[in-house]
């Protein structure tokens, strides 16, 4: 039976709420289907009517009283699939998704906060996009709402009706200062841990805002045969989420980053049947030598099992804890704590995991590849914030196909087409035969 850990925001939620008010960011995540041929209309509409009754249709009602967390609840948007007009050159579905990424009009309070958008390719296929907001859902929720809408079992354990306000808002934001008091004992206890544990990543790299004046990252989705991945990863002493990691690195080296690199990983953290928008962790990895291709990856599979054996541990950046305080301290406050320190990841390897082949189907139309990403919307080129820095990436494997989506954040290392040109290249040294959108 699913089952919801509140109708409040939850932490894991709050980092996307915090830098929507503080910097005017919307996090938006983003799947992309690519179809040798359009799925029926009929198809493609109870795919948006599903969507309208799961999980991804929520909206948040800012709460009455002080300190108390805006709730959640469940509201179904118009079951709308928005179709251009005309067809898009087939080269260029990633320039269409990256521009729908960019610019879909998402709102956490008003709605809608998820879009279904499709096109025909000049070449006979289809596009398929949904997008949705990271304050509603992590990639792994996103997938299943999906998964679900496509079955026709979507429904949401949200209620529909919003519980009272007043009394509700003010034991609640009683409880957030409970909340903040321990969070504040677990964070001095986890910096004791974290220090003789795992220490502090440090590298020398010119600031994110000056490496990537215009704030425009640049897009490459590749897809590759999960068996060829597989015996890549086997040929060299790693598993398939390790060589993933090595070729993100790789692509750093070729492009110019020496030193130390930070790499980052995120783990889910989510118990069967919840159902809870975000439940995410994350562990650093530093990489101290050049991750080769065709060298060995014993070490760095190594390195990541240490950080993975850290975070079962609970041994967690102090930050984490005092996600409870965000919404208790002036916004100056908290975006100078969390710039402070040794920064963003240059990488950020970000494994989905395996979905069954059901994701890929619409009606009797199968999908040759699904691509997952994400990106904030509304980042201010003139601020020195940014929402990432070096390299990320997306992964997801559905049956015996691996599609992954990179996004170079530094603009300074990965002018023009440096991605695309640097990724194809990695690959073909670790021997992967790709397709490069």
């Amino acid at each position: 039976m699913r089952t919801l850990r509140a109708a409040r925001m939850q932490p894991e939620d709050s980092t996307y709420w915090f830098v929507r008010e503080a910097f005017g960011w919307s996090v938006v995540l983003q799947l992309v289907w690519r179809f040798p041929r359009p799925p029926a209309d009929r198809a493609l509409r109870d795919f948006a009517a599903g969507l309208a009754d799961g999980v991804l249709s929520r909206r948040i009602t800012v709460p009455s009283a002080p300190l108390a967390r805006p709730r959640w609840q469940h509201e179904p948007h118009p079951a709308v699939l928005h179709t251009d007009p005309g067809t898009v050159p087939a080269g260029a579905v990633e320039a269409w998704a990256g521009a729908e990424l960019d610019g879909a009009p998402l709102d956490p309070e008003r709605g809608p906060t998820w879009r279904l958008r499709g096109t025909r390719l000049d070449d006979g296929g289809y596009a398929l996009s949904l997008t949705t907001l990271h304050l509603v859902a992590d990639g792994r929720t996103m997938v299943t709402a999906a998964l679900d809408a496509l079955a026709g079992t979507a429904a949401d354990p949200l209620a529909r009706r919003p519980e009272p306000r007043g009394l509700a808002d003010t034991v609640d934001g009683i409880g957030v200062l409970g909340a903040a008091g321990r969070g504040v004992a677990r964070a001095a206890a986890a910096a004791t841990r974290t220090r003789s544990a795992a220490p502090e990543i440090t590298r020398t790299r010119t600031p994110a805002h000056e490496r990537a004046p215009l704030a425009r990252p640049a897009w490459t989705t590749v897809t590759v045969a999960a068996e060829a991945w597989e015996r890549a990863a086997r040929a060299h002493g790693g598993t398939p989420n390790t060589l993933f990691v090595a070729v993100l690195a790789g692509a750093l080296r070729a492009a110019g980053y020496t030193g130390t690199l930070k790499l980052g990983i995120p783990v889910s953290t989510r118990a069967d049947g919840d159902e809870g928008g975000n439940a995410t962790a994350g562990v650093s990895v530093p990489l101290e030598g050049d991750p080769a291709p065709g060298a060995d990856l014993t070490a760095l599979r190594r390195a990541c099992k240490d950080a993975f054996t850290r975070l079962a541990a609970g041994n967690r950046t102090p930050l984490v804890h005092l996600t409870p305080l965000l919404g208790l301290l002036p916004t100056r406050a908290v975006v100078k704590a969390v710039s402070s320190g040794s920064g963003m990841p240059d990488a950020v390897a970000s494994n989905l995991g395996d979905f069954p082949a059901e994701l890929a189907r619409i009606g009797d139309a199968t999908a040759s590849a699904v691509a997952f990403r994400g990106i904030a919307q509304g980042v201010d080129p003139t601020l020195p914030y940014r929402f990432g820095d070096g390299v990320q990436s997306w992964l997801l494997r559905i049956g015996g196909s691996i599609t992954f989506s990179v996004a170079a954040f530094d603009e300074q290392h990965f002018p023009g087409d440096t991605l695309r040109t640097l990724l194809g290249a990695e690959l073909d040294r670790w021997g992967v035969p790709r397709v490069l959108w």
